[in-house]
């Protein structure tokens, strides 16, 4: 996530709400403009954060990619018959 900090500091602004978005897309994360001062979408922004996080940690353990290659062949499997050919 971008965050634009200082919102509330309009006559200080260096970037406008336009770039941050422009460069948030480009990257292809959020973009949220915010204010300590003035409590503006701080708790906002934890929350997406938080929300992105777990949701990218739900996908992980929900479904794991499928190991490919000889490294998929476990050691401790016994079964396993080798594998011909070169390379």
């Amino acid at each position: 996530m971008i965050l634009g900090n200082k919102c509330d500091m309009e006559d200080k602004r260096v970037i406008s709400t336009e770039q941050g978005q422009k460069l948030a897309a480009e990257h292809d994360v959020a973009f949220m403009e915010t204010s300590a001062k003035a409590n503006i979408n701080v708790e906002e922004a934890f929350t997406q954060i938080a929300r992105a996080i777990k949701k990218k940690m739900d996908q992980k353990t929900v479904s794991p990619p499928a190991p490919t290659g000889p490294q998929s062949i476990k050691a401790t499997d016994s079964n396993a018959a080798p594998k011909k050919g070169c390379c």
